[in-house]
């Protein structure tokens, strides 16, 4: 790495970066209550900033809400994995069975032109032993 001054202001992940405080106006208190920054929310990684209530935990939530929710997002996890995996697993069943089409279009082709070549050879010796056993009548 080298020390040139244009790294000077970059800080380094060992470097704490001290963030304002935050003031939040709570109605109970009377006088606004000045909140330390926690690391999640100096981890926040845009420039806007955060609303605590976003981030709040839900603690109201019945078991059967979770369970609905955790539903909801394994069907749409799936249902994006599915988009993602179909295309590349029908590509290569196909190349998989154009590799087996070919072996076995060989196969046949092979058996074929073996049934043929013994077919036209019986033929063949049929025609020779007709022709052969005319002449021997013939000769009689």
């Amino acid at each position: 790495m080298s020390n040139s001054t244009q790294d000077f202001g970059i800080p380094v992940l060992t470097e704490v970066i001290p963030t304002p405080a935050r003031t939040v106006h709570v109605e109970t208190p009377s006088e606004p209550i000045t909140v330390a920054p926690t690391d999640s929310a100096s981890l926040a990684t845009d420039s806007k900033a955060v609303d605590p209530a976003a981030h709040q935990p839900i603690d109201s939530w019945l078991d059967e809400e979770w369970t609905r929710m955790e539903q909801k997002i394994s069907e749409r996890v799936l249902t994006q994995l599915l988009e993602r995996i179909e295309p590349v697993l029908e590509q290569r069943i196909r190349d998989s069975l154009a590799q087996v089409m070919q072996v076995a279009a060989e196969g046949i082709r092979q058996d074929f032109h073996q049934t043929l070549s013994d077919a036209i050879s019986d033929a063949v010796a049929q025609e020779v032993d007709k022709i052969h056993f005319s002449k021997k009548q013939n000769n009689l």
